[in-house]
C-alpha cells in the first residue's frame, strides 16, 4: 500500500497567529483587571504584561505573529480608541509592528539567533529595553497626533515603565521555565 503525500503545513502558521491574538487578548484582559489602578491614562498602564506578549510571540513565530498581535490589539481597540476605526486600525498596526522591528533590530546588533535559551539576562533587559521604545515612541506619537494625549511626551515614562516591567518580568520567568526544562531533560538522558 502507498504512503499517503504529506499534507501541507498550514497548522504551524495557524497556531503561530492564533496563540499571539489569543495571549494578547487574554493577557489584556488580566491585566486590565488585576492591574487597574496602575492605569496611568487611557491606553497608558504603569504596569502592561501584554507587552511580553509581544516580544515572545515574534521570538517564537517570528512574521507570523504580527498578524496575530496585530488582530488581538484590534479586537481590544475599543479600550483605548472608542468609536475610531481608522485609529484602531493604526494603533494595532503599532502595536504588531514594533516588537518584530527590535527584536530585528536587536539580531542586527548582536549578530546572533535569536532563541531564548541563547539570552542571557543582559540580552533579555536589552531586549526589553529596545522593544519597550519601538512601542513607546510611535504609540505616544500617535496619541497625541490622533488627539488622544495633548502632547507626545508626557505618556513616555509611564508607558515605558509598564512596558519595560511586563517585557522583563515575563520574559525572564519564561527563560528560568526554559532553564528547568533543560535541566530536567538532562537528568533523565544520563
Amino acid at each position: 500500500m502507498a504512503t499517503p503525500a504529506p499534507l501541507p503545513r498550514p497548522a504551524v502558521p495557524v497556531a503561530c497567529v492564533l496563540l499571539p491574538l489569543v495571549a494578547w487578548v487574554a493577557l489584556f484582559e488580566l491585566n486590565a483587571w488585576v492591574f487597574a489602578a496602575f492605569t496611568w491614562a487611557q491606553g497608558i498602564a504603569w504596569i502592561f504584561l501584554p507587552a511580553a506578549v509581544r516580544v515572545l510571540a515574534v521570538l517564537v513565530c517570528g512574521r507570523w505573529a504580527v498578524l496575530g498581535l496585530f488582530a488581538g490589539a484590534l479586537l481590544t481597540s475599543d479600550a483605548v480608541y472608542a468609536d475610531d476605526a481608522a485609529a484602531a486600525v493604526l494603533g494595532a498596526a503599532l502595536t504588531a509592528i514594533g516588537p518584530w522591528l527590535a527584536i530585528e533590530l536587536f539580531r542586527l546588533a548582536t549578530r546572533m539567533p535569536l532563541d531564548l535559551r541563547g539570552l542571557t539576562p543582559w540580552h533579555l533587559l536589552a531586549l526589553s529595553v529596545l522593544s519597550a521604545l519601538c512601542n513607546v515612541l510611535p504609540h505616544n506619537l500617535f496619541f497625541w497626533l490622533a488627539g488622544i494625549r495633548a502632547d507626545p511626551i508626557s505618556g513616555l515614562v509611564p508607558m515605558f515603565v509598564g512596558d519595560l516591567a511586563g517585557i522583563f518580568v515575563v520574559l525572564y520567568a519564561v527563560r528560568l521555565a526554559l532553564q528547568l526544562v533543560d535541566r530536567a531533560r538532562a537528568r533523565t538522558a544520563s
